[in-house]
């Protein structure tokens, strides 16, 4: 046994002594290279912890400039709009605003003279991108395409927007079904309704919406199996997302009135009393709002002389209230209908409503 002892020790001997003498001919950038791997998870967590919130606030400032400067612009455009429509504009001597800019040329004739040199360089270069507009796409066309261009179609049969009943709500898959090959593609178009019918089967066994990658493989496994076939090789299945909610930018479509003053028809005419009341309008569009709010007073006004008093009763019950809002936005779309403005009022939301 002894003698197995020291022939096991003299192996390990032997072992650690290779092992060694491998350490000492190794690079040392081989182990520099070993440990930076090793901690390489850390440092890429601290470099993402440095600059994430950089990152994130760079794409804010650019949706944040993108959004102000477009909403500027259609400000300015909503302003123009509006003056052409105004009575100032009408009554407005148009030969005298045509001829004025040109009285320039008398006053400052050096300045005049370079702001219709600009506008026609401007018109030439414009001009001249037009005409070789053709050109210019086919050439950018040629210089991104490959050297050889060759149009390979695909032998596939699409299938958009297939309706499913998913916890208790509707969804739409778009599905691509892969036949071997163009001949046997040509084949299946003849089936195409019943191929939809058999897919359009399925039951969709999920969990969540939207459909995880992990149950949108299960799915298009049964798919697969549905419509199985020598001639189809495979099956994809993509959820159609819903587009932007109603409610988008909903806020730049509000405009308030406050302390809004309504009559009550009282049978004892000794009595003035009255209806205070705070309400939200939504337009259809922001040129509505823009308007109502530099015509403050106006619509103020109008109300005033249109809303007939209305009796005791209606604030109190839910169907007043909404009589009075029916009438309020009939009002304010006659309003914008008379001074020719497009758009209309949706719906008024009563913020506030007392009687006195």
């Amino acid at each position: 046994m002894k003698f197995l002892v020291k022939i096991e020790e003299a192996v390990d001997n032997l072992i650690l002594t290779f092992i060694e003498k491998m350490k000492h001919a190794t690079p040392h950038f081989v182990f520099d290279t070993i440990e930076w791997f090793k901690h390489s998870p850390q440092l890429a967590k601290k470099i993402v912890k440095i600059y994430q919130p950089k990152v994130r606030v760079f794409f804010l400032k650019i949706i944040g400039y993108s959004e102000h400067y477009t909403t500027m612009i259609k400000g300015h455009f909503v302003g123009v709009m509006i003056y052409l429509k105004s009575e100032e504009f009408k009554s407005r001597n148009k030969v005298e605003m045509v001829t004025a800019p040109l009285k320039k040329f008398k006053t400052d004739p050096v300045k005049a003279f370079g702001v219709l040199t600009l506008a026609c360089f401007l018109a030439s270069t414009t001009y001249f991108i037009f005409i070789n507009t053709t050109k210019i796409i086919s050439g950018t066309k040629a210089l991104r395409a490959p050297a050889s261009v060759e149009v390979i179609e695909d032998p596939i049969l699409e299938f958009k927007k297939v309706k499913y009943e998913v916890l208790d709500k509707e969804i739409f898959l778009d599905i691509t079904v892969t036949a071997n090959s163009l001949e046997d593609r040509d084949k299946l178009i003849p089936l195409e309704h019943e191929i939809e019918e058999h897919l359009s089967g399925v039951h969709l066994a999920v969990t969540q919406l939207p459909i995880s990658k992990e149950e949108m493989h299960l799915i298009e496994v049964e798919m697969l199996s549905k419509v199985a076939g020598p001639r189809i090789k495979s099956v994809e299945a993509k959820q159609v997302l819903e587009g932007r909610p109603k409610y988008f930018l909903q806020t730049e479509k509000l405009v308030s009135v406050k302390d809004l003053n309504l009559q009550l028809f009282l049978e004892d005419t000794k009595r003035n009393r009255q209806i205070w009341i705070d309400f939200t309008a939504l337009a259809d569009n922001r040129n509505v709002i823009l308007f109502l709010k530099d015509h403050d007073v106006e619509v103020r006004d109008y109300l005033n002389m249109h809303v007939e008093p209305v009796i005791p009763q209606l604030p109190i019950e839910e169907e007043g209230r909404q009589i009075i809002k029916d009438k309020v936005k009939f009002e304010l779309n006659n309003f914008l209908k008379e001074a020719q403005i497009e758009g209309k009022i949706l719906e008024i939301y009563v913020d506030y409503l007392i009687a006195s």
